[in-house]
């Protein structure tokens, strides 16, 4: 069993740390999909870790979501991502979006085949004895599938910070641009905190914040934390758990987003 042992967490790698996301936060990003098709190590947030050379990830995922609306909408999704590591320190992947589940007071019911996402993760600072965090860049882009004038999106490009405390503590931070087909811009951000309370169940606690704006539109913004878990349960399964509350929004309705996801590595 490891030993669950917090290492003492330098000062300067704190600052840096809190300049890194704080700069994420207050500059200037919501469509609150990130980046898709590329791993992670928490609910949300991605890490700078990527899918070791020559092995894929193949991750079905769900997501039930209320919106807090006159309508009293409800939408189920269902998906799955592929992720293939390409390089020791490089891996691409889709998100596959096949279930788009929609129903209201408004409408009986909406049944779509959800958006089609991809991205790329690239890692060129490795932590180690000279380097106190990891560094990868994120890209990716989402592509519509239905037919109601949904417009892309194109992450054209972010980072990932990765930091280990210790072997039970860890944070991942990461911000990404995207530009919106209608003559639009987004960004988004998160950082995640995570905790293995015991080697197979890692505590995790989440926030995001996102801003979009679209020509001749008003500009929209979400902040929101994520509770939840993951639990590797053996070397090729992690179960995945997560709570997504918004706590504010700006010209859009407030959500909550339950999801799940079994992440097989082969």
């Amino acid at each position: 069993m490891k030993q669950f042992i917090i290492c003492q967490i330098e000062l300067s790698t704190m600052l840096f740390s809190a300049i890194f996301v704080l700069g994420g936060f207050l500059s200037s990003s919501p469509n609150v999909l990130a980046v898709g098709g590329i791993s992670n190590s928490k609910v949300v947030v991605p890490s700078a870790e990527t899918v070791p050379k020559k092995h894929v990830e193949f991750e079905p995922f769900f997501s039930f979501e209320f919106v807090d609306d006159r309508d009293n909408t409800f939408r189920l999704g269902g998906g799955a991502r592929i992720t293939l590591g390409i390089l020791d320190n490089l891996e691409a992947g889709v998100n596959i979006n096949y279930l788009n589940h929609e129903n209201s007071d408004l409408i009986d019911q909406v049944n779509d085949f959800g958006d089609i996402e991809a991205g790329v993760k690239y890692r060129f600072i490795d932590q180690g004895d000279q380097l106190p965090f990891s560094l990868a860049y994120q890209g990716g882009v989402s592509i519509p599938t239905s037919g109601n004038d949904t417009p892309w999106f194109i992450e054209i490009g972010g980072l990932i910070l990765t930091k280990d405390f210790s072997n039970v503590f860890s944070m991942d931070s990461d911000f990404v641009f995207g530009i919106v087909e209608d003559d639009g811009w987004n960004f988004i951000s998160n950082i995640g905190f995570g905790y293995y309370i015991v080697p197979w169940f890692q505590a995790v606690i989440e926030a995001a914040y996102a801003y979009e704006d679209i020509d001749g539109e008003r500009s929209t913004q979400i902040v929101n934390i994520t509770p939840g878990f993951t639990s590797p349960v053996t070397d090729w399964l992690t179960i995945i758990i997560g709570v997504t509350p918004d706590i504010y929004t700006d010209n859009t309705d407030k959500e909550v987003v339950i999801t799940t996801a079994f992440t097989f590595l082969f």
